[in-house]
């Protein structure tokens, strides 16, 4: 073998061991992205109900007839008679202050299939005299009536009105009780301006 040949074989072969004897070089981390923070959830919705005012509920009794101005607060409580004839008038019902009237009315028109006293609920914003249409804020107004004996005891409402005329006519609907007992019967009122309210054996309006 020549000289020549000879070297460059040792020379493969030295270089072929000081690869094998390198140590291993670790592997090589990759970063990855830190993870976002996901978009922030929206705040919870708040109510729109206002809280309680503290406020103790203010009670009127009379015979035949209630006269007073309410406001949002406080709760109010009108009873007429001894047969369990209640307004109840809760928190946040009315916005702002309104001259009520409710009271019996030995006059007023019968409502179809009506038993019992006829009662005569309306409002007004002194100093007029004209009668202002009332819608509940909040929750409901409450009516309770002694059921007459009407076995399904329903109300009849008649908002008194006039015509093209100036002739007074009044637009009946009737409503079912929101809860009733042996003797009596409960209703939720959303709106009044004038008129008279009776316990009726007629069948809510459809």
């Amino acid at each position: 073998m020549s000289q020549s040949l000879r070297f460059g074989l040792v020379s493969v072969l030295v270089l072929a061991a000081c690869s094998s004897n390198q140590p291993p070089q670790p592997p090589v981390e990759t970063s990855e992205p830190a993870p976002t923070a996901s978009a922030e959830a929206p705040p919870a919705p708040t109510s729109d109900k206002p809280a309680p005012s503290g406020r103790p509920a203010v009670s009127y009794a009379n015979a035949e007839k209630i006269t007073e101005t309410f406001g949002a607060t406080p709760a109010a409580k009108l009873e007429l008679g001894k047969e369990g004839t209640i307004l109840r008038i809760p928190e946040y019902a009315l916005s702002d202050g309104v001259l009520l009237t409710f009271m019996v009315d030995k006059k007023g028109k019968k409502a179809k299939g009506g038993a019992g006293t006829i009662f005569h609920l309306y409002a007004q914003m002194p100093p007029s005299e004209d009668f202002r249409a009332v819608s509940t804020k909040g929750p409901k107004f409450e009516l309770t009536l002694n059921s007459a004996k009407v076995a399904s005891p329903n109300l009849a409402i008649g908002e008194i009105k006039k015509d093209d005329k100036g002739k007074e006519v009044v637009e009946w609907k009737v409503i079912a009780p929101a809860k009733k007992d042996d003797t009596s019967a409960t209703f939720e009122l959303t709106d009044f301006t004038n008129a008279y309210l009776q316990i009726t054996s007629e069948a809510p309006s459809s």
